[in-house]
């Protein structure tokens, strides 16, 4: 990993944080993706003055190895950051997406919910609250704030394919469980109406190249966070910030 003034790139492993990546394939495809990586880098540090960028290349994810994803993110991440938060497991981040999903529930509700046991849930339960991240009220537990703890406001999947479309498509389906927006990047320069049509369906975003870069369409804005992976980005960015300070 190395890091510029406002962007992070995570492009191998980092175990002390929980990151994994698969290694990149040389040929057309990784040029492409290498391309508008930088393509995108440059158009976020011209718009965008506020936040900074973690680019993540190939990170594994449940669903797979999306080839990008770019997580806009306030620098302000530390300010409820804490030593417990370095500690916190999938597991705690499935309890974690459970409450913001449910927006508050009872310890029986979350095993039932979550499908996990009784002593692994009351120690996930234990270690969001030590983290500060989960309270109780009325008998519920429920997350604090999430504007305070949640630092990501833009969480763009992109799925590269030199030709098949719709394999694309799929993957970037796919993505939309984790992303806020989920795209397909492809070096055709005139995809046809159907395609086109079958992707704004779908609210997923298209990228093409011609000479350079262009938005065909717009992916479709989803809430943030989704699920427990949409946290995991934010969590693994903020350990490698607080590693750096």
């Amino acid at each position: 990993m190395y890091s510029m003034d406002r962007i992070m790139m995570f492009d191998h492993n980092i175990e002390n944080i929980g990151l994994f990546t698969r290694p990149t394939t040389q040929g057309e495809e990784l040029e492409l993706v290498e391309e508008f990586i930088d393509y995108y880098i440059h158009a976020f540090l011209k718009n965008n003055k506020v936040n900074n960028l973690a680019v993540f290349v190939e990170p594994k994810v449940a669903s797979g190895f999306p080839d990008i994803v770019f997580a806009s993110y306030s620098p302000k991440i530390l300010d409820n950051w804490s030593e417990e938060r370095e500690k916190l497991t999938v597991n705690d981040l499935k309890v974690m997406s459970h409450l913001i999903m449910t927006g508050g529930s009872t310890g029986s509700d979350l095993i039932s919910g979550l499908k996990m046991s009784e002593r692994v849930t009351l120690q996930s339960i234990e270690n969001l609250l030590d983290a500060n991240l989960i309270c109780r009220v009325h008998g519920l537990w429920k997350p604090v704030n999430i504007g305070k703890i949640y630092n990501i406001k833009k969480l763009v999947s992109v799925e590269a394919k030199m030709t098949d479309m719709k394999k694309v498509a799929e993957q970037s389906l796919i993505n939309t469980w984790f992303a806020s927006q989920s795209y397909a990047l492809t070096n055709s320069a005139n995809p046809q109406s159907g395609t086109i049509k079958n992707f704004e369906r779908q609210g997923i975003g298209l990228y093409c190249k011609k000479k350079s870069f262009k938005k065909i369409v717009e992916a479709r804005k989803l809430s943030l966070p989704s699920s427990y992976q949409s946290l995991q980005f934010n969590e693994w960015i903020g350990k490698t910030v607080s590693h750096l300070c």
